[in-house]
């Protein structure tokens, strides 16, 4: 029977180090070997052929040339490299190039990446809870076979480890390399329901190809530039022992004892310290700091990467791994690393170039700063073959674009179409004043810059140690009460206008956030409102109201015995007054506050109040005129806006929490009304004529009576099929739905809330504020820290569609994680399927979020959580939220175009890529004009994006 495909798995011999060198520069070494060869055949069990002492059988041999035959390896382009090298070496007639052709190879790295697994054997084994794992002693067998060993007195002064000299060892280590075959077979079969489409191969494939063909190394310019480093820094170390005794000047300990012993503290010598120091310190010291922070530059480095994985043709090969960054399925970089080299601004490049090419350190000292100088020329060293040039063609603002197209951002994709600067139309978008680059209010367009570098509901009262304030004017220097304590926040967000409900004194969209009575965890608001649950208070429950007009508090008002206000919760907080409280005549209320003992209503917690000094208010609101009957009519005039109707503004009947003894619990009668509160004194109604309410909609409702919301167009008696209040009734009542603009408060505080409407709600997180611009280098390029907030407020106000695309993409996730349902906005598709979380992106491609669940956040607040690989390269438990989410399908879309555009440009020579850009080697009579004609071509799925790619040509690699 015909050989369908293999499983294979590779153990090698080579005095090269591979971490180093690359797999390309690592099998081409004349001491390269292929030790052991393990292969399974169309996934039987495991054969292991030792190349020490025997021959691979030529149906394999055939096997391994034969494009039509699959085969399997995890991190395949080792094998497939080491195969190819080894086949050149052995059997060069089976080899008609100089690698094996990718076309016919699978790898299950990258399988498992395009799921969300770790990129390691071991790591995939783990998390899938394979039956058979990884052996874990094949660390140890791999340095004992595989590389060069130390010579000693007990080895007998050998420099390598054969078979010989530790069969059971020898024995263990072929058993190592079946194993790692039957791992990779086991994951395959755990996979089999998940496959890579297509079409990723093929961008794999791709992807091996550029790695195969490599970029061009000057060696004569990197040895230069070597020796000058060198040079240099010994001169840098000599003259740093001078100025300031020390035996090591690297050693960043002894530095920073020494700038202590010089009165100059601090904790750190990176760059931005160093240049914060810099402003303060003598001469002597600057110089000492300059110098220490040339001789610890080690972005020059990279010339030695160079030199370590440049193969014999002088080419650099394998510096792009495919699906590297697997939460996106970019490319990492690998080995020099071209993803992360330093930017050129040398106006005479080819000039220094040149000048440093010829390795005399005295000479560039006259001309340059060397190690600045040497690391503004790394880029150049990559160059093309002789006769060749480079065309460099990039992208215009990918991300921007492709953010702007999928969240439907107007103004910016008309920008983009125009062809005009978008840090200039972002600056004016959100100034509301014009702004060139080089003319009028130019100095706003860096702020515009640092905006698009970076990136929530309308007005109730909210609760804040200056009083209740609408929500659009609260402000950072405020701060909010979050049941607990008076709390920080980042600022208030605007999102947009969406449909809200009112119900229980709280208006705000059906999806946000509430705490409820009875219950630890909010609770969506809608789903509040529709079981008739009572929103919880803030003030109740032993807990202190805080007043005033600064953030100090006011005195605890309750003693530890007695609870707030006897143990009865505080009814409401109006928005502008409160009904007046008094001691009864028969028992004394020992937790009464004196500031409720005011002999009318008066207002609370207003802006003005100071502290405990200021005078109450008597209200002259007018009251709710009373009802007489139950068909009797009220007067309504509706007017543009709509406000909430407390029960308490209709005297409701129904039982509640109240601070009286009797609690309200006596119901309606017919004719005069006899509703009172004891103890008080009852205003009268001066007349029958009903007064007007200044309301859209009048609700009025009490349990076990007759209850209707009527229109003044359709006023008639109340609705006589239902005879009693039901929960449909109450959804009803709920429900009443407008468009208003809506805002939120992010980040208030630890647990993630705040009060509004005297109601305690969960807020907003993250999403790029402050603390993103800061990391970007906001302060650095000429911010101040008190500009930071207002900008970003002003790009989100610029931009609500991205603010909404975040928040919808927030809550689709949660969805598909929390309903296992299906869910799809903006063209994106979420669902959760066999313990992953996928993001079907409009390419068709899918992210992979691997055991995703529903968490609480540092804040307190609803999160979803999933496994990965963290910042410290540990598989653990990872937080995310909409912005992050959007984040990385904005930087996944910009990658499948890329790689579309690479699959358009599959002719020409592509030697190279960095997220947007492309690297071509051609002839010099290449026209640019024809590339970016093909990069501009939008792929045909999303044919309406306006794309834009520009480029240059050059002779050395450069950023223009």
């Amino acid at each position: 029977m015909p050989i369908k495909e293999l499983s294979i798995d590779l153990e090698t011999y080579c005095e090269v180090d591979l971490r180093k060198s690359g797999v390309y520069r690592y099998a081409e070494d004349d001491s390269f070997e292929i030790l052991l060869l393990a292969v399974s055949v169309d996934n039987e069990p495991v054969t292991v052929y030792d190349l020490t002492k025997e021959e691979l059988p030529d149906e394999i041999l055939q096997a391994l040339v034969d494009d039509t035959i699959i085969k399997w390896a995890f991190n395949a382009s080792f094998e497939r490299i080491c195969l190819s090298n080894w086949l050149n070496k052995h059997h060069p007639e089976l080899l008609s190039e100089g690698f094996l052709s990718p076309n016919s190879w699978r790898c299950s790295m990258v399988w498992s990446a395009y799921l969300g697994l770790p990129l390691s054997l071991e790591g995939v084994g783990t998390v899938l809870k394979l039956k058979n794992q990884k052996l874990k002693e094949g660390g140890d067998l791999i340095r004992y076979f595989c590389l060069p060993c130390k010579p000693t007195k007990v080895n007998g002064g050998r420099t390598r480890n054969f078979p010989n000299h530790a069969p059971d060892k020898w024995s263990a280590f072929i058993d190592y390399n079946k194993r790692d075959v039957e791992v990779e077979l086991a994951i395959k079969e755990k996979l089999r329901n998940q496959p890579v489409p297509d079409f990723v191969w093929d961008e794999y494939h791709q992807d091996q190809i550029i790695n195969d063909r490599g970029i061009g190394i000057d060696i004569d310019f990197v040895k230069a530039a070597i020796a000058i480093d060198g040079e240099s820094k010994t001169k840098i170390q000599e003259e740093l022992r001078e100025l300031t005794g020390l035996e090591n000047p690297n050693s960043v300990l002894q530095m920073i004892s020494w700038l202590r012993e010089h009165g100059v503290t601090t904790d750190s010598l990176d760059k931005k310290a160093v240049k914060e120091l810099l402003k303060t310190v003598d001469d002597k010291t600057a110089q000492v700091l300059k110098l220490r922070q040339q001789a610890a530059k080690s972005s020059v480095s990279k010339y030695q990467a160079m030199m370590n994985c440049v193969c014999k043709d002088g080419r650099a090969r394998g510096m792009f791994q495919f699906y590297g960054a697997n939460r996106t399925g970019r490319w990492a970089g690998r080995l020099v690393q071209l993803q992360n080299l330093p930017q050129n601004h040398l106006p005479d490049l080819e000039e220094a170039r040149e000048l440093f090419k010829t390795g005399d350190l005295e000479a560039t000292e006259l001309f340059y700063d060397t190690q600045d100088t040497l690391s503004q020329l790394i880029r150049t060293a990559f160059v093309p073959n002789h006769s060749k040039k480079f065309i460099v063609c990039d992208f215009s603002a990918i991300e921007a674009r492709v953010l702007s197209h999928i969240a439907g951002e107007t103004w910016r994709s008309k920008v983009f179409e125009q062809g005009k600067d978008i840090y200039c139309m972002s600056a004016s978008q959100m100034f509301g004043v014009p702004v060139e680059k080089h003319g009028q209010n130019s100095n706003l367009r860096q702020k515009g810059k640092i905006a698009e570098l970076a990136c929530i509901a309308e007005g109730e009262l909210v609760l804040t140690n200056k009083g209740l304030v609408p929500i659009e004017q609260v402000s950072t220097k405020m701060k909010v009460w979050d049941g607990l304590n008076w709390v920080s926040h980042e600022g208030v967000i605007y999102k947009g206008k969406r449909e809200v409900i009112s119900y229980d004194g709280l208006t705000a969209t059906p999806d946000h956030l509430v705490w409820i009575e009875g219950k630890s965890e909010p609770v969506p608001f809608g789903k509040a409102a529709t079981s008739s649950s009572r929103l919880l208070q803030t003030g109740n429950g032993r807990r202190a109201i805080r007043l005033g007009k600064d953030h100090k508090p006011r005195e605890t008002v309750e003693s530890k015995d007695e609870s707030l206000l006897c143990s009865h919760p505080m009814s409401e907080m109006s928005k502008y007054s409160m009904a007046k409280s008094e001691q009864s005549y028969q028992w004394e209320k020992q937790g009464l506050p004196s500031m409720l003992t005011t002999t009318s209503n008066s207002k609370m917690v207003r802006p003005t109040a100071n502290r405990c000094k200021a005078t109450m208010r008597k209200s002259k609101r007018q009251r709710l005129p009373q009802l007489r009957c139950q068909r009797h009519f009220i007067q309504v005039r509706k007017c543009h806006f709509c406000r909430s109707l407390p029960y308490r503004e209709i005297w409701s009947s129904k039982e509640k929490y109240g601070n009286r003894p009797h609690r309200q619990q006596r119901s309606l009668r017919k004719r005069k009304s006899s509703i009172r509160y004891p103890y008080r004194k009852q205003s009268q109604q001066a007349g029958n004529c009903p007064k007007p309410l200044l309301a859209k909609i009048l609700a009025l409702h009490s349990e076990c009576r007759h209850s209707k919301t009527q229109s003044g167009k359709k006023q008639r008696r109340n609705y006589s099929r239902c005879q009693i209040s039901c929960t449909q009734q109450t959804k009803k009542l709920a429900y009443h739905q407008c468009e208003i603009r809506l805002y939120d408060i992010r980040n208030a505080g630890p647990h993630h809330r705040f009060t509004v409407s005297n109601k305690l709600v969960h807020n907003c997180g993250y999403g790029g504020a402050v603390g993103a611009l800061k990391a970007m280098g906001a302060i650095d390029m000429g911010l101040g820290e008190q500009e930071l907030q207002p900008l970003v407020d002003s790009w989100r106000q610029a931009n609500p569609n991205i603010v909404l695309f975040w928040w919808d993409v927030d809550k689709a996730v949660k969805s598909a994680v929390k309903f296992q349902e299906q869910t799809e906005t903006h063209g994106i598709q979420f669902t959760t399927s066999k313990g992953i979380l996928f993001i079907t992106l409009p390419s068709g491609r899918k992210l992979s979020y691997v055991k995703p669940k529903m968490g609480e956040n540092k804040f307190g607040g609803e999160s979803v959580t999933y496994e990965g690989s963290g910042t410290a390269k540990r598989w653990e438990r990872l937080e995310s939220y909409g912005p992050k989410f959007v984040e990385n399908i904005i930087q996944a879309i910009s990658r499948d175009i890329l790689a579309y555009s690479m699959r358009q440009l599959s002719e020409f020579k592509i030697v190279g890529h960095v997220h947007d850009e492309v690297i071509i080697e051609c002839e010099k009579d290449q026209s640019l004009e024809q590339i970016a004609m093909l990069m501009r071509k939008a792929p045909n799925w999303m044919p309406d994006i306006n794309l834009r790619a520009d480029g240059y040509e050059c002779l050395f690699y450069q950023k223009d």
